[in-house]
C-alpha cells in the first residue's frame, strides 16, 4: 500500500485545501454530479477535472474528498504527488492495493474474507501481476462475490494528480498513466460497478487524448477556466490571509497592502492558485526567514519588503527568488518535454516581438521553425498545462495563448529559469538558422487563405 496516499493521511496534512467561501460553484458541480448517483440514466460515472498547472485541482479534490467523507458516500483515494511524500506515491504498483484496501474496510466481512484469502491462496504473487489483473482480482471479484455492489448509497472514489504518475525504468510515463485509465474505465462500464470516479489531472496529451477517445462515452470534462471566476477566489483568499498578517503584526488592514497591490497581485496570478499561495507563504515568511532586526541581511525580510519584492519583480532582477515553489513546478514541467532545450526554443520564438501583430501567429511558427513534420507538438505538446496546444484553423493567425504570465515572466528571467535560459540573441540566432533549414521544405498551399502581410522576423 501507499498510506501517505489516502486523502486524509498524515502526509497529506499540509495539503491545500479549498478556503472557506471559495470555489464554491467548482464544488457545487462535482457534489451535484456525484450525488445524483444512478438516478439519472444519461450521467457519466467519470468526471475528469483538468485544468492549467496551478489551478488548484488538488485543493478542490481534497476539500470534495473531506466532504464526501463527512456525509458518508466515500469510498476510496488516491492522492498521486511528485513533489513530496513516499516514493510509493509516485508509482502504479501501490495503486490497485491501497484502493483496495479502502474499499475492503468499507465493504462487509465477506468483502474482507474474499480479498485476503484471494492473495493468500497464490502467496501474494498478485501484486507482481499487471494492472488489470490486479483490479480485477482485489477490486471487481470481490464487489461482485460479496454483494457490495449491491449497495444503492452514491458512492465516489477519487484520483488526483494522475499526471504525477511518476516513470520507472523500463515503462514510459504515459504507459503507465493509460494503464491506470484503462482498469478504471473497465470498472465504470461495468453495469454492476457501484462508484463513480472523479480524477483530476493536468491536460497532458496522453491523459486528454483518452478522455477524447476510449473514454468520450462515459467521461464528463470539468475544465477549471474563467467560467468560474477564479480571481474572485483568489481575492477572497488574499483578503483572509493579509487580514490575518495585519492581525498578527497589528497592522491596519486599511493602510496596507492597499488596494491597488491586491488588484496588481490578483492579476499577476492569472486564475492560477499555486501563484497565491507561493505569494502569501513568502510574504508571511518561515522559521528560517530573516528576522525583522536582521537588517544586514540583503534578503527581504518584513512582510512589506516581501511584498514589495514580489511587486518589484517584474522591474527588476534579483538575486533571491520569492517564488522557489512555483519556479519548482515550471521546472518540473519543462524537464518532463522529451528534448526540453528544444521546447524552450520554441517557447522564446513564440514570444518574440514582430512587427504588426506584437508576437508571431502559430501558422507562421510553424511554416518557419518545423524542420521535420509534427515538431511543434514535440516540443510543446507535454506543456499543455502552460499554453493551448490544440489549436483550431481559426486560431492559427494568432500567436500562442499561454495560461500564465507568471510562466513567461520564468522562462525570461535567467535566474528563476537557471540552465534552461535562452537570451533573445540565443533565441533569434537559432529562428534564423530554422529559417533558412526550412526555407526549401515549404508549402505554402497546405496554409491557403491566410495573409502573408505584416508578419515577419
Amino acid at each position: 500500500m501507499a498510506p501517505g496516499a489516502i486523502h486524509d493521511s498524515s502526509e497529506r496534512c499540509d495539503a491545500p485545501k479549498c478556503m472557506e467561501e471559495t470555489r464554491v460553484a467548482v464544488q457545487e458541480d462535482i457534489m451535484s454530479w456525484i450525488d445524483a448517483g444512478d438516478q439519472d440514466a444519461q450521467s457519466k460515472k467519470i468526471m475528469w477535472v483538468t485544468g492549467p498547472a496551478g489551478t488548484g485541482k488538488t485543493a478542490v479534490l481534497g476539500t470534495i474528498a473531506d466532504t464526501c467523507k463527512e456525509k458518508g458516500i466515500l469510498a476510496a483515494t488516491f492522492f498521486f504527488s511528485a513533489f513530496s511524500g513516499s516514493v510509493d506515491r509516485r508509482r502504479k504498483r501501490c495503486f490497485v492495493p491501497t484502493l483496495a484496501f479502502q474499499l475492503m474496510e468499507l465493504g462487509s466481512e465477506g468483502s474482507r474474507e474474499h480479498v485476503l484469502s484471494s492473495v493468500a491462496r497464490n502467496g501474494g504473487i498478485i501484486f507482481t501481476k499487471n494492472l488489470k489483473e490486479q483490479f480485477t482480482v482485489l477490486v471487481m471479484n470481490a464487489l461482485l462475490c460479496t454483494g457490495t455492489a449491491a449497495k444503492t448509497a452514491p458512492r465516489i472514489i477519487i484520483i488526483d494528480g494522475l499526471d504525477e504518475c511518476d516513470i520507472v525504468p523500463t515503462r514510459r510515463k504515459e504507459e503507465d498513466q493509460r494503464e491506470i485509465l484503462s482498469i478504471l474505465l473497465l470498472a465504470a462500464t461495468n453495469p454492476s460497478f457501484p462508484f463513480r470516479i472523479l480524477i483530476a489531472s493536468r491536460p497532458e496529451v496522453t491523459i486528454r487524448d483518452f478522455f477524447a477517445t476510449d473514454g468520450k462515452a462515459c467521461t464528463r470534462e470539468l475544465f477549471l477556466d474563467d467560467k468560474y471566476d477564479p480571481d474572485a477566489d483568489i481575492a477572497l483568499f488574499y483578503d483572509a490571509k493579509f487580514s490575518t498578517i495585519c492581525r498578527q503584526l497589528g497592522i491596519n488592514p486599511e493602510d496596507w497592502p492597499g488596494r491597488a497591490a491586491m488588484l496588481t497581485l490578483v492579476r499577476n496570478a492569472s486564475g492560477q492558485f499555486i501563484y497565491a499561495a507561493t505569494v502569501v507563504r513568502y510574504i508571511e515568511g518561515s522559521p528560517h526567514s530573516p528576522k525583522p532586526h536582521s537588517q544586514s541581511s540583503d534578503k527581504p525580510s518584513t512582510p512589506h519588503q516581501r511584498l514589495q519584492q514580489i511587486l518589484g519583480q517584474q522591474r527588476a532582477g534579483s538575486p533571491h527568488n520569492p517564488l522557489e515553489s512555483l519556479d519548482a513546478l515550471y521546472h518540473l514541467v519543462l524537464e518532463t518535454c522529451p528534448d526540453p532545450e528544444l521546447s524552450m526554443k520554441w517557447l522564446r520564438a513564440a514570444r518574440m516581438d514582430i512587427p504588426g501583430p506584437g508576437h508571431s501567429p502559430v501558422w507562421i511558427l510553424r511554416l518557419v521553425l518545423e524542420a521535420s513534420p509534427g515538431e511543434e507538438q514535440y516540443a510543446l505538446g507535454p506543456l499543455s498545462s502552460l499554453l493551448s496546444t490544440q489549436i483550431s484553423r481559426e486560431n492559427l493567425r494568432n500567436p500562442y495563448s499561454f495560461y500564465h504570465k507568471s510562466f513567461l515572466d520564468f522562462i525570461a528571467d535567467p535566474p528563476r529559469c537557471g540552465k534552461r535560459f535562452l537570451t533573445e540573441e540565443e533565441a533569434l540566432i537559432w529562428v534564423a538558422q530554422r529559417f533558412f533549414q526550412t526555407l526549401d521544405k515549404r508549402k505554402p498551399p497546405s496554409y491557403a487563405g491566410l495573409p502573408l502581410t505584416n508578419t515577419c522576423f
